[in-house]
């Protein structure tokens, strides 16, 4: 259960690629997938189109616009858009859209409270209402994912010391708001409990302890408890302790979660893995999923990527993410290069197709297998 916090933190960073170029570098971690060449070619031409749209829609301020979106979410977004850069190979000093990194970081930074009070650490811009504890795990997950990328000791915008105060100061403004139950909730405060909130949380927290900072091995035991609890005996996850309401989405989400616990073989993964790949439309047409069939497809998509792709045995993933590949060709915006959300917008969309399509090639510290 806590086999993460007794492994050696991981060196900052993941695989460095070379220089920018016009084609995506691709890993071992991506050779060893068994799929055809043309396929490959189509998931370079989806990804570097993807990741040029998300420079387009970035702001002066290092936010990502969010036109048409009902719930705009910048703080959440602006996170997912750095992750999916970074996913991407871009690194800050370095690559053609390591600037677009530098400037999403100085905005999550100028939008962190740093004021020695009860809500110290937390990322909240004045005008977003909708990101709350979601928005806070994902700034922290992308300080993280970035801080090893960062060159010496930083860049123009953003310094390594800045970075790592940042983080020390988001680690304990999320330990200090778990709730006795074990989870979080969507505000900074220990009181009242949420399964997707405590799954982000504990990503946040793992990725943090990977890269060498001191993580409270209570509050993740405490955790990957909160989630285990929450599995029905179909195999699936709750919204929450005390609910009987549950979701592929979080059933996906959960797993990962699990994997990131360190608990590669519980019954729990096992049993939650075989209620994941049941024939569903997100197993079966994984880029095809509208919002208001499955409520929150982009998540859901993300989390049942990592779920799989984290499994030992990678032939689900491969068969799952050719049909991805096909889908999310298909429904792009084929004139921009990016999705929509109703709910979160183009730029969360697109972001979040383009972690799932950059898994294999595990850039990210939190996507090395």
């Amino acid at each position: 259960m806590l086999a993460f916090l007794l492994l050696p933190p991981l060196l900052l960073g993941g695989p460095r690629p070379p220089q920018q170029t016009d084609r995506l570098p691709r890993t071992q971690g991506a050779s060893s997938l068994d799929l055809p060449p043309k396929l490959w070619k189509e998931v370079e031409t989806l990804a570097g189109d993807a990741a040029n749209r998300l420079a387009a829609l970035q702001d002066r301020r290092g936010a990502f616009r969010l036109e048409r979106a009902r719930l705009p979410a910048p703080i959440a977004v602006t996170s997912l858009c750095t992750l999916a850069l970074l996913g991407m190979g871009e690194i800050p000093g370095r690559t053609p859209k390591g600037s677009r990194i530098e400037l999403a970081l100085r905005y999550l930074l100028d939008n962190q409270i740093r004021d020695g009070g009860p809500k110290d650490g937390y990322f909240s811009d004045p005008a977003d209402r909708y990101s709350k504890m979601h928005g806070h795990g994902f700034a922290t997950l992308a300080l993280t994912q970035a801080l090893g990328q960062i060159p010496g000791g930083g860049s123009r915008l953003v310094s390594s010391a800045e970075l790592r105060s940042s983080i020390r100061a988001a680690i304990r403004l999320i330990q200090r708001s778990q709730d006795k139950s074990g989870g979080w909730t969507y505000e900074p405060i220990p009181v009242g409990h949420e399964g997707s909130i405590t799954i982000c949380m504990v990503q946040a927290l793992r990725a943090a302890h990977n890269i060498g900072f001191a993580v409270d091995d209570q509050v993740v035991h405490r955790a990957i408890r909160y989630v285990e609890q929450s599995q029905k005996p179909d195999g699936s996850f709750r919204y929450q302790l005390g609910s009987d309401r549950s979701s592929v989405a979080l059933t996906a989400a959960a797993l990962a979660t699990l994997d990131a616990g360190g608990g590669y073989d519980s019954p729990s993964l096992a049993k939650g893995l075989a209620y994941l790949c049941a024939p569903r439309p997100s197993f079966l047409r994984p880029g095809r999923i509208p919002e208001g069939e499955g409520r929150f497809p982009f998540y859901e998509r993300l989390y049942v990527g990592e779920a799989l792709f984290f499994h030992k045995n990678l032939d689900r993933f491969s068969r799952w993410y050719e049909s991805l590949v096909v889908d999310l060709s298909a429904t792009r915006d084929s004139q921009r290069g990016s999705w929509h959300s109703p709910r979160y917008g183009e730029a969360y969309a697109t972001a979040m197709n383009l972690l799932v399509l950059v898994l294999p090639f595990q850039y990210l510290p939190i996507h090395q297998r």
